[in-house]
């Protein structure tokens, strides 16, 4: 094959060089070759031997049917040096993935990945076609996306892979092994994840400490357990925060509960899922009937506020979502990092 390097050609052969498959430029020449889109066959000036084999001998290595498809790996690698498309199956995102980490690894392997920006593209535009269950691909699997998007200068892909890691962690629910990410980028995940922590922790103590005021302007204050005419509101207030401390507290307590964390909260900015009005009407009628009457609007007011503290934190699903199917992609620049 002979790719463009500067303003000569450069001819290459494949050769096997301690035991590792790498490009060896040859001789240069100004004649430009001649090459066409072969498909998945493989062009025949293409040479491919080993270090051991007599550089003037020609022979050949011999293809079998059991290495067609490395073939039309490589004879796609190849003809990316003249911008001709590659071929990645669409057809699912496992088939997607498999492909462009073929690609790529060989074309690092043979050290010349920095050298086919065209050959990343090609790639990302085609892993972003499949947008949800790309999304859910990266929820699947997060550290083998984000090896992937290393290799292929790939932002998106890296963000949400890396946050679905921070929010985990120290979980490590995937099949892709954390040893097999970079020493930094597990630092990275951990600093993150300490970053989130405090967060939560924050937002923990705002949503322990949120109250209904009454009264206005100089008069307005939060309702007090020791004014008659406020005690219902207070009951329920206290009661808001009673449920709520006791689901952090579960949470902490559980070896596990960076894992259903997202949930949570998610639930608490949609202000649904959670403390639903009939329960709590059933609840209140048992231990507090007079605070019925103005349970619905003091249970809107709580749920709002409630929404608003945890708005930043849960607006992205993907943030601390490890268990749920639909996402919203919203960038997290706070997450994003090398």
């Amino acid at each position: 094959m002979m790719p463009t390097i500067g303003p000569a050609w450069a001819s290459y052969t494949i050769e096997e060089v301690d035991g590792k498959v790498v490009l060896v430029q040859q001789q240069t020449t100004e004649e430009k070759p001649v090459i066409s889109n072969a498909g998945s066959h493989l062009d025949a000036s293409v040479a491919i031997k080993t270090e051991h084999e007599d550089s003037d001998s020609g022979n050949l290595f011999s293809i079998t049917p059991d290495h067609t498809a490395t073939i039309d790996i490589y004879n796609e690698l190849f003809s990316a040096f003249y911008n001709v498309p590659i071929n990645i199956p669409t057809t699912n995102i496992a088939a997607s993935l498999t492909h462009s980490e073929q690609f790529t690894k060989l074309a690092e392997d043979l050290g010349c990945l920095g050298n086919l920006p065209n050959l990343r593209s090609q790639i990302n535009a085609t892993l972003l076609l499949h947008r949800h269950a790309l999304l859910r691909a990266i929820k699947n699997d997060p550290a083998r996306w984000l090896l992937l998007s290393l290799s292929l200068h790939n932002d998106s892909i890296y963000t949400e892979a890396l946050i679905h890691m921070s929010g985990a962690h120290p979980s490590w629910p995937w099949p892709t092994p954390r040893s097999s990410l970079p020493e930094e980028i597990v630092r990275l995940i951990t600093a993150k994840s300490f970053e989130l922590n405090q967060r939560c922790t924050e937002i923990e103590r705002d949503l322990l400490l949120l109250t209904i005021n009454v009264g206005r302007g100089a008069s307005s204050h939060p309702v007090s357990l020791l004014v008659n005419s406020e005690f219902d509101t207070w009951f329920v207030v206290s009661t808001f925060r009673s449920i709520l401390a006791q689901e952090f507290t579960n949470l902490h307590d559980d070896d596990k509960g960076s894992l259903r964390r997202g949930t949570m909260y998610r639930k608490i900015w949609k202000g649904e899922g959670y403390m639903p009005y009939e329960n709590m009407r059933r609840m209140m009628e048992q231990v507090m009937p007079s605070a019925v009457q103005n349970l619905s609007e003091d249970l809107a007011i709580l749920k709002r506020e409630a929404s608003a503290y945890v708005k930043d934190l849960a607006k992205n699903e993907a943030l601390l979502d490890v268990e749920g199917q639909k996402y919203q992609t919203e960038n997290l620049q706070d997450l994003k990092a090398m």
